[in-house]
Parts: C-alpha cells; structure tokens; sequence
C-alpha cells in the first residue's frame, strides 16, 4: 500500500467508527430474578443432586446497531448451588455475559433471541452438610475454580422499558478444580431500561 493511501484509508476507517457510534443507540438498566442450577458431568450423575434456587441481579449496557440488532455487556451478582438429601452448597458468583441480540417484532411489543459466552468469579463458596459445615476449602467436594467460563443463549420479550428473558447457562469448564462437573442453570430475569427502551 502506498504511503498517499495509507492516510486516506485511515480517515475513512476512522470515519466509519465514529458514523457507527454516533447513530448507535446506547440503552443503560437494570436486571434481576431467580435461577435454577443443578450441577452435572460424570463425577456427579451418581450422587443424586438436586437443583437449587438462587437470585441474580445487576445492570446491563445495550448497544443498538440498527432497529434488529445489538450487543449487550451485563455485570450481574448470582448465587447458585446443588443439594444432596439436607446437605447443601452454595456459590456467589459475578458475572460478565457478552451477548448478542436479534428482535423482531412490533415497535410496541418487541421479542428477542441472544446467545454469547459468559465469564464468572467466585467471591464465596458454603457448604452446610451433618459433616461439614463452613467454607467449600475445608470439605471434600474440592477446591472451587476462581473463574469459570460458559454459555447463554434465550429469548425475551420487551414493553417499552419493561423486558422479561428465560435463558439457560451451561459451563464450558469445571466449577471445581479436578472435578468434571459443570453448572447448568435457568434464569428468569426482569429488566427495566433507565435510559433508552431495551
């Protein structure tokens, strides 16, 4: 490439970005509701584990990129666990899901479908079991992993400001250090758009 182009495409490239973000429409809310996990894999389908219930919540940032399509960041606190009989663990989790969302619809009532990855911290692992009782690290379920990655896909539907999304989250790596056990979990998740209508 010559050195008289290189410039010109420059300030063309420079352009389009910043036609892009200014005719993006930014959406800021809220988010929050329940979930169900239940850990699964092949060192724990013997166990008989149960689901448990837990709560999310957090704030969102939607980019629009035209009347059908956005991006989403979330940035979400969530507690999860699994039972066994009375014995009970629970996890605290941050969470980051990137998404991707396509709607479709009419203006008043909007639907709906994403998918993207997700990436979470834990900040807090109990166990409350006749054995044991205390922090994850004292038991002998294993030493929790720091970070987990997964996947979200689901669909919602959006009001105005007011939006309702079910979705399902399965983990790509193991929630405890040596142990082929992932989460799978369903959320039902309440939103309401502080600033803009997504």
């Amino acid at each position: 490439m010559s050195k008289v182009l290189r410039p010109f495409i420059l300030a063309l490239g420079i352009g389009v970005v910043l036609t892009a973000t200014a005719a993006a429409q930014i959406n800021i809310g809220l988010t929050g509701g329940v979930n169900s996990a239940t850990l699964t894999g092949s060192a724990v389908d013997s166990l008989n584990l149960s689901s448990k219930t837990g709560g999310a919540g957090g704030g969102y940032v939607n980019i629009s990129l035209g009347n059908k399509l956005a991006v989403e960041g979330q940035l979400l606190y969530a507690s999860q666990g699994f039972s066994s009989g009375s014995d009970n663990v629970t996890q605290s989790f941050i969470e980051i899901p990137a998404l991707l969302k396509f709607y479709f619809g009419s203006s008043g009532t909007r639907f709906n479908i994403f998918a993207g990855p997700s990436v979470s911290w834990q900040i807090d692992c109990n166990v409350n079991a006749s054995t044991v009782s205390g922090n994850c690290d004292t038991s002998n379920i294993g030493d929790p992993n720091t970070s987990v990655w997964g996947g979200i896909a689901g669909l919602g539907i959006q009001f105005g400001r007011i939006g309702v999304e079910g979705h399902y989250q399965t983990g790509f790596s193991d929630t405890f250090s040596g142990v082929d056990a992932k989460y799978g979990v369903w959320s039902l998740m309440g939103r309401f758009a502080i600033l803009g209508s997504r």
